[in-house]
């Protein structure tokens, strides 16, 4: 049983109430698969731009020959793509519990 499962409406009998005709419907639905997608689409764009960052910072490393403040820029920059890989995985996390807790699929692409 979920949390705010007490928050829904339920009708005795099943019985449904339609919307007159010039009030447009939209619902939960349509707003659940807009930020579905952007949250999703913004978690995919994140975690590439953490490899592009982790695989800069391996070149700089490599190419640093020994220097010691392109040898320090390079493992700042891995540090920074690291802590950055974590805060999107806890997002990531963070959003399927409260998906969890309100019955929304906040993560899912599509209908």
């Amino acid at each position: 049983m979920y949390l705010f499962s007490y928050l829904a409406l339920n009708l005795p009998g099943g019985q449904t109430i339609t919307a007159p005709k010039q009030i447009p419907t939209g619902g939960l639905d349509k707003v659940q698969t807009i930020i579905g997608n952007a949250l999703t689409i913004m978690i995919i764009v994140a975690v590439i731009l953490v490899v592009i960052f982790i695989v800069w910072a391996g070149i700089q490393w490599a190419s640093s020959g020994g220097d010691k403040s392109k040898l320090a820029a390079a493992r700042a920059r891995i540090t920074w793509a690291v802590i950055g890989l974590i805060v999107v995985l806890i997002t990531f996390f963070i959003l399927n519990f409260v998906g969890y807790l309100f019955k929304v699929d906040l993560l899912k692409l599509g209908n």
